[in-house]
């Protein structure tokens, strides 16, 4: 029998040993294989063998035991070049945190096994579903399901399914699987109503008189906005009414709430989930002709050189007196004829004509405007599927409406001041600024500009003459740019050229809107601003960020579908994306895209990082460049389409080095 001194000098033995373990705490990284890491807070990467991996799913947060595995010792009187090195591991000690809970998948059967295939990125395992929740799914259907038993620590996790979307044959499959899957909320409840409150006329300018008319798409039916416009000795007066939804929703209500849980209203592929509720946006908040509406207006005086030369808001009711659509007002202008629904509104029509392309023109002289890349709609047919894409093209209409919301805007940012809900841009992506400025001298023989100021961005953006230039200077570098982004500080937008800007004419469809909307009410009514913090501003932004997510995967889901007929066809397209492993291919005629992986190519590219540009012996590849390409794979699985290229000679095919 040990006594007391043996034991506590065995205590002291084993809390020397424990001081030498190393630990860990981090988040657990999937991989393509079976294997994983644990990434640690300071950004090392622990690595977690197969059999560890099994233990956990991707984003757990986890204690591991760190432990270093001495590599063996080759017999004396043997040279060694390069000694092994002691591989690193982790063993787990503790599930800390588990932020899978439920997910969409697949429902697949496998003999008397019963599973779901996660559609969780870098999950490629099945978890079995038992007896009694299965729901009656039927083997290929899309369900939802919830996690009941964590795979830690014996490695046998389990599922349960909440909902059967149903099969890849349902109609409309393709939007209820992505409604699921980022659970967009479609359903309001009951009780929104009790959200509401009585509009008051009380602060309200009375502004029925003026001759507001409202130009849009002519099936929109949430309308934000409605203008006039008349022309003055020193230019024009310029009025812009926004919606007011605000006046009717009451300040943190359970409605505010789940208005800015969703925070967009969203577009998907023959199919919208507004916002707010369809009776608010649609009819009671949207500027339907003839309708009295509560709105915020902003009147400006414009110069007529387009210089904003002063502003003023204010809380008013107008009634618009028409609902005219982009194809009528640009064809009016175009060819004025008395006979066209416009020609009542010839007077308000003529002024914003004017005063939009003013404004434009200041815009272009002191600002930035371009195309930016195009815009595409994706029709179905009335099987919901993919029948053609078609190519948007903006017309002098779209432009007049464009010029006015960005003037109005543009005001809104100012009479915030320093703090407030902004649209930022930060100009190019800190870690390419030397790339940036090598590809100015080099193709545009720029050596004095700071491409980190406002200033600077502007001059060398407005330095490129398209024409001019064989090489797609504009179109590498606008891959260089970083993403706009939601702050509560006024900040500049280097995309527009402009040191501050907002957003305010779309409360109906975006919170981010809603929110600026409730700082102008407050300032108007000399209340003290309620900014949110950034990190309110910072879930919105991720939740705008999943919105884009979940439409761009239906896109993938309908394109696939549409492919899948025309593998091994040949099409002419352009390069529209390049990186080290490839390039997209964007097709001319039905506008889908897909990938050549130079990798599977015979020949080998090397890719040039700062032009965009990937070379073999026979073929450069660089943006815009017109291509022929063979559709080799369409696999609807993983969302993919991959092309190939035809037999090619070198001496025909090779693209100006510029």
């Amino acid at each position: 029998m040990l006594d007391d001194s043996n034991l506590s000098q065995l205590k002291l033995l084993k809390k020397q040993i424990d001081d030498q373990k190393v630990y860990a705490e981090g988040i657990v990284k999937a991989t393509q294989r079976r294997f994983g890491f644990v990434v640690t807070e300071d950004g090392k990467e622990i690595y977690l063998p197969p059999d560890e991996m099994e233990k956990v799913f991707p984003g757990d947060r986890v204690k591991i035991l760190v432990i270093t595995d001495q590599p063996a010792v080759k017999s004396k009187g043997k040279k060694q070049k390069n000694s092994p090195k002691a591989k690193t591991r982790g063993q787990l000690l503790k599930l800390i945190e588990a932020p899978l809970t439920e997910f969409t998948g697949r429902y697949i059967i496998k003999g008397k096994g019963h599973f779901v295939e996660p559609d969780v990125p870098n999950m490629n395992r099945w978890i079995f579903i038992p007896s009694g929740k299965r729901k009656e799914a039927k083997d290929g259907d899309y369900i939802r399901c919830k996690i009941t038993q964590h795979p830690y620590p014996q490695a046998r996790p389990q599922a349960a399914i909440l909902k059967v979307i149903g099969s890849i044959e349902k109609l409309g499959i393709e939007a209820e699987y992505v409604i699921s899957k980022f659970q967009l909320e479609q359903n309001w409840k009951e009780d929104w109503k009790e959200s509401l409150q009585e509009l008051t006329t009380e602060n309200r300018e009375n502004l029925e008189n003026i001759n507001f008319i409202t130009i849009d798409s002519a099936s929109t039916v949430d309308m934000d906005d409605a203008l006039y416009a008349e022309s003055n000795e020193q230019g024009w007066q310029l009025r812009v009414a926004i919606a007011d939804p605000c006046e009717l929703i009451k300040e943190g209500s359970p409605l505010e709430e789940e208005i800015r849980k969703r925070g967009t209203s969203v577009y998907l592929p023959g199919r919208s989930i507004p916002m707010l509720p369809a009776e608010l946006s649609n009819d009671s908040c949207s500027l339907l002709p003839n309708q009295p509406r509560p709105v915020i207006v902003c009147t400006m005086d414009i110069k007529t050189d387009g210089a904003i030369d002063g502003f003023h808001f204010c809380e008013a009711l107008i009634t618009s007196k028409s609902k005219l659509s982009y194809n009528e007002v640009f064809n009016y202008l175009s060819e004025p004829n008395e006979t066209a629904n416009c020609h009542e509104n010839a007077a308000t029509l003529s002024a914003l004509q004017q005063v939009a392309e003013s404004l434009l023109r200041n815009r272009e002289a002191n600002n930035i405007v371009h195309d930016g890349r195009p815009n595409f709609r994706l029709c179905l047919n009335n099987k919901r599927k993919l029948e053609r894409i078609e190519r948007l093209h903006k017309n002098t209409a779209h432009s007049l409406v464009e010029e006015c919301m960005v003037a109005a805007n543009r005001c809104a940012s100012d009479w915030l001041g320093d703090k407030g809900v902004f649209i930022t841009h930060a100009g190019f992506r800190q870690e390419r600024i030397a790339d940036v400025k090598k590809l100015a001298e080099e193709q545009l023989g720029v050596t004095d500009i700071d491409p980190t100021s406002v200033d600077g961005f502007r001059r060398l953006m407005n330095s490129i003459n398209d024409g001019a230039i064989e090489f797609p200077i504009r179109s590498v570098l606008s891959r260089l740019l970083a993403r706009s982004r939601i702050s509560d500080r006024s900040l500049p937008h280097y995309g527009m050229g402009l040191d501050n800007y907002t957003t305010f004419t779309s409360p109906i469809r975006k919170y981010s809107d809603f929110l600026v909307h409730r700082l102008i009410k407050q300032k108007l009514r000399s209340k003290p601003l309620e900014v949110p913090s950034q990190d309110v501003l910072d879930e919105l932004q991720q939740k705008l960020d999943e919105t884009r997510q979940a439409r761009a995967e239906m896109e993938k889901q309908l394109k696939c579908q549409f492919m899948a007929p025309f593998v091994n066809n040949s099409y002419t397209g352009h390069v529209s994306q390049i990186n080290s492993n490839g390039f997209t291919v964007r097709l001319d005629d039905i506008h889908i895209e897909g990938f050549v992986d130079t990798r599977l190519l015979p020949d080998k590219y090397s890719f040039d990082p700062m032009r965009l540009r990937l070379t073999s012996k026979k073929l450069s590849v660089e943006l815009d460049q017109a291509i022929t390409i063979i559709v080799s794979e369409v696999d609807c699985e993983k969302l993919a389409i991959n092309f190939t290229l035809p037999e090619i000679e070198a001496e025909e095919t090779l693209a100006p080095t510029g």
